[in-house]
């Protein structure tokens, strides 16, 4: 079971790929220091299910344009493909558990009639669960972050068992499966995707909203309501994340000096550039430089 600091682990997340003999990790995600509104969350997708467990603190969590409390207890679902990111409401201390696994965990079900009617359009992608469809599962959650974390064939039985009950309640909860997105807001959404690609593969580059919202095929008064709308965050600090983000990386692993991490990220005043990543990494690039590549970590 992989625990890190909130600010270290998403990119950690997109690089360890699910096991396809059981593909389903569980991220125990941990800061005990947030500022209101501080990024818990990197705004990502992937192309599995995701089950998020609150466990302390309060949340909002931005789950396909559509924003939702988290207080500890709530458990939500990301479906695959969706953009999803998360803020501390108010400060303090947060907690919460992710397990990221695929569909395909449950496929060995796809014979039973019940199975067909019930999931088989939110696995295909044909249908949309509500994001608190598991919510008041909070019990179940738990156990199945439990049985994984055991690493036992036992556990991982139980386990997919377990979040085939989650889905199946979250599914038997609603009359009939929501349409999946309209293709025009599919379109844009792919758009908006490939958007954050280039920002991630160019964050040393000059980024502009004019040029984004070009990208998008948007005007730049349209793409920026619908980019605060779709993260929970504007376009320029979306593009300070995925920076100091970056930055966090090169002090950690790659041994850069700060003067070199703030370069290569695009920073080229010092003083900015320390300001900036002590606001969303919550220490200074010194403080971590002296981390290490695992260090810190609870």
């Amino acid at each position: 079971m992989a625990v890190h600091r909130m600010k270290d682990g998403i990119r950690l997340r997109e690089r360890n790929p699910l096991d396809p003999l059981f593909p389903a990790k569980v991220y125990v995600n941990r800061a005990e220091d947030t500022a209101p509104g501080q990024n818990i969350l990197f705004l990502h997708w992937h192309e599995h299910f995701e089950l998020i467990a609150m466990r302390r603190g309060k949340a909002v969590f931005h789950l396909n344009s559509e924003p939702f409390e988290a207080e500890p207890g709530t458990v939500l679902l990301v479906q695959a493909g969706d953009l999803h990111a998360g803020y501390s409401r108010f400060g303090g201390a947060a907690e919460y558990v992710s397990v990221v696994f695929s569909g395909a965990l449950l496929r060995d079900w796809s014979g039973d009639p019940g199975y067909a009617e019930l999931l088989q359009p939110y696995l295909d992608g044909q249908g949309r669960l509500h994001p608190l469809g598991a919510s008041g599962e909070t019990e179940l959650a738990e156990r199945v972050i439990a049985d994984i974390a055991a690493g036992t064939a036992g556990g991982r039985l139980l386990a997919r068992t377990g979040l085939l009950l989650l889905l199946a309640r979250a599914a038997a909860a609603q009359p009939a499966p929501a349409p999946a997105r309209p293709r025009e807001a599919q379109l844009r959404q792919e758009r908006f995707k490939q958007l954050l690609r280039h920002v991630e593969a160019s964050c040393a580059d000059k980024h502009t909203i004019e040029d984004a919202a070009a990208r998008v095929r948007m005007d730049p008064f349209h793409f920026c309501k619908v980019f605060k709308k779709l993260t929970g965050s504007t376009y320029i600090d979306y593009v300070n994340q995925v920076r100091m983000q970056e930055a966090m990386r090169l002090l950690r692993q790659e041994d850069c000096s700060v003067a070199e991490a703030a370069e290569r990220v695009g920073c080229g005043n010092a003083n900015y550039f320390t300001k900036l990543f002590k606001r969303y990494n919550g220490m200074t690039p010194s403080e971590a430089k002296k981390l290490g590549p695992g260090g810190g970590q609870p």
